[in-house]
């Protein structure tokens, strides 16, 4: 019983009931970063970014379509009038079906599928 309790005494040394964290950011026991999840990063008009497609997404093609994102809004307003299927998060045009662009969302905090803005056609 004696040779128990070192064992056990051992095991604790190597493997602490912390997982042996100590000290490391994000709680992992190596000195090198846990694998990556995020395939694409996206840009707030802060210019923040945040991971806007992870590895678990099926794989798209990515690029950009002609026209332009319609302007962001300043602030949210009060009420929001969704449509029936919600808003589609995105990280690239190509997500989005036919002239639809991938645009950041205010009040949403993220890109999603928009309607284009015409607006550069006539500028």
């Amino acid at each position: 019983m004696k040779g128990l309790g070192i064992f056990l005494c051992l095991v604790l040394a190597v493997f602490p009931a912390h997982g042996g964290n100590v000290g490391r950011p994000g709680g992992f026991p190596s000195v090198t970063a846990p694998p990556a999840t995020c395939r694409r990063w996206c840009e707030t008009p802060e210019n923040a970014f945040y991971c806007c497609e992870s590895k678990y997404e099926p794989e798209a093609p990515v690029g950009t379509k002609i026209l332009d994102c319609p302007k962001i809004r300043d602030t949210c307003p009060p009420v929001r009038f969704l449509e029936e299927q919600g808003p589609v998060p995105c990280s690239s045009d190509y997500k989005c079906g036919g002239l639809d662009k991938c645009c950041f969302d205010r009040c949403l905090g993220r890109h999603v599928c928009k309607p284009p803005s015409f607006y550069s056609l006539f500028a």
